[in-house]
C-alpha cells in the first residue's frame, strides 16, 4: 500500500510538471548604420535597426478549470557593447553606450489567465504600444518614427492590466498605474512609495478578424504637480492578398492647454515570396501648426523562418523640432535621417 502510494504520488508530482513550461526566446539584430542627427554624422555597425534586440524568459502551467499562471521577464539587450549591457555608465574618458542591457529593463509580468481573461500585473506595457505597433509596419525601430514624430509610450512601473475574452476578434483592456505623491524626494528609488511617480489609466479596444486588425487607447498620465496628459492612439491594417495597409493616428494634449499635437501615419507592406517591402509617410502638427513630415521605406529578404537581412531609411523633416539630435544643429539644418542595412535573428 505504502508502495502505492509512493508510486501515485510520483505520477501526481510528473503530471504536474509537465503542466508547466518556460521558454527562452528573443532576437539579435545588428546592422552597418549611418545617422545624421540634424548635421551630426555618425556611421559605423550599430543595433536594432529592424527590431529590438532582446531576451525573454517566459512561462505558464495549467492550473486546471482552464486556468493558468503566465509570467514574462524580458531584457532588451545591447548587441554591439559589452559595457552597455554590464550596465556600465558612459564618460567621455570611458567611451560605451549605455546601461540599457542591464538584466530585466523590459516588460515584467506575472499573471492568471482563464474564462474570465487576463490579469497581469508587475511593468506591464502599454495597451497604446499595441496600438502603435498595429497602425505602422516598422515596429519601434527605424522607420517608425517612434519616440519623434509618434508618442514614446511603452509601459509603466508598479501597474495592472486585465484584458477581457475575446467576443468573434473584440476584445477590451483596462490598464492602472497608480500616481505616487508621497516621497520626500522624485528621485527614483526601488522601494514602493519612495518615490514620486507619475499615474496612468488606459482603457483599449481592439478587434482581430479576418483581414482586418483594429486597436484604439486611451491613455491619461496623471504627474504629481497635479496635470495631466491624454494620448488618443488609434492603429489599423487591412490585408489585401500580398499587400497590407496600414494607418496611425495619434493625438496628445495636455491639461494645461500648452500641447495639443497630433500625428498622422499611412504605411504599406507588399511580400513576393521571401522578400518583403515596405513604406511610410507621416506627419506630425504641434498647437502652432508647424509640422514635421516622416519619409520611410524598408525591405526583408527572409533566408529562413527566423533569420532575414534588411535595409532599413528614415527621414525626417522636423519643422516642429520634436526629433531629438544629440548635441547642437548645424547651421539651419533641421532633418534627421537614418539608414541601416543588417541580419535579424530570431530564437
Amino acid at each position: 500500500m505504502k508502495k502505492s502510494l509512493i508510486a501515485l504520488a510520483a505520477l501526481a508530482a510528473t503530471g504536474a510538471f509537465a503542466q508547466s513550461s518556460v521558454q527562452i526566446d528573443g532576437v539579435m539584430d545588428v546592422a552597418v548604420t549611418s545617422i545624421d542627427y540634424k548635421g551630426q554624422k555618425v556611421s559605423g555597425i550599430a543595433n536594432n535597426g529592424s527590431s529590438t534586440s532582446q531576451i525573454n524568459f517566459r512561462g505558464t502551467e495549467d492550473l486546471g478549470g482552464g486556468l493558468k499562471a503566465n509570467f514574462r521577464v524580458e531584457t532588451d539587450w545591447n548587441t554591439v557593447s559589452n559595457n552597455a549591457n554590464a550596465g556600465t555608465a558612459s564618460t567621455i574618458a570611458t567611451p560605451v553606450n549605455s546601461t540599457a542591457g542591464t538584466f530585466g529593463n523590459g516588460e515584467l509580468r506575472v499573471g492568471l489567465a482563464g474564462n474570465f481573461g487576463t490579469i497581469d500585473a508587475g511593468a506591464v506595457n502599454y495597451n497604446s504600444l499595441i496600438s502603435g505597433l498595429t497602425g505602422q509596419p516598422f515596429g519601434t525601430a527605424i522607420g517608425s518614427g517612434f519616440g519623434a514624430t509618434s508618442a514614446r509610450l511603452i509601459r509603466s512601473d508598479n501597474s495592472i492590466n486585465y484584458k477581457s475574452p475575446s467576443f468573434s476578434g473584440l476584445t477590451v483592456s483596462l490598464y492602472n498605474a497608480q500616481k505616487q505623491t508621497k516621497a520626500t524626494g522624485s528621485d527614483y528609488s526601488a522601494t514602493f512609495g519612495a518615490y514620486d511617480f507619475t499615474g496612468s489609466d488606459e482603457v483599449n479596444v481592439s478587434y482581430n478578424n479576418g483581414p482586418i486588425a483594429a486597436s484604439y487607447t486611451n491613455l491619461k498620465q496623471k504627474a504629481a504637480a497635479g496635470t495631466s496628459t491624454t494620448y488618443d492612439t488609434l492603429g489599423a491594417n487591412y490585408a489585401l492578398g500580398a499587400a497590407k495597409l496600414f494607418v496611425l493616428l495619434q493625438n496628445t494634449k495636455n491639461s494645461a492647454g500648452t500641447t495639443d499635437n497630433s500625428y498622422v501615419a499611412l504605411s504599406g507592406t507588399y511580400t513576393m515570396g521571401a522578400t518583403t517591402l515596405m513604406a511610410s509617410a507621416g506627419t506630425f502638427e504641434n498647437k502652432a501648426g508647424a509640422k514635421s513630415k516622416l519619409a520611410a521605406l524598408g525591405a526583408d529578404y527572409a533566408l529562413s523562418k527566423r533569420t532575414a537581412v534588411y535595409a532599413r531609411y528614415e527621414s525626417i523633416d522636423d519643422k516642429a523640432g520634436v526629433a531629438a539630435n544629440p548635441t547642437t544643429l548645424v547651421g539651419s539644418n533641421d532633418k534627421r535621417t537614418r539608414t541601416a542595412v543588417g541580419v535579424r535573428h530570431a530564437f
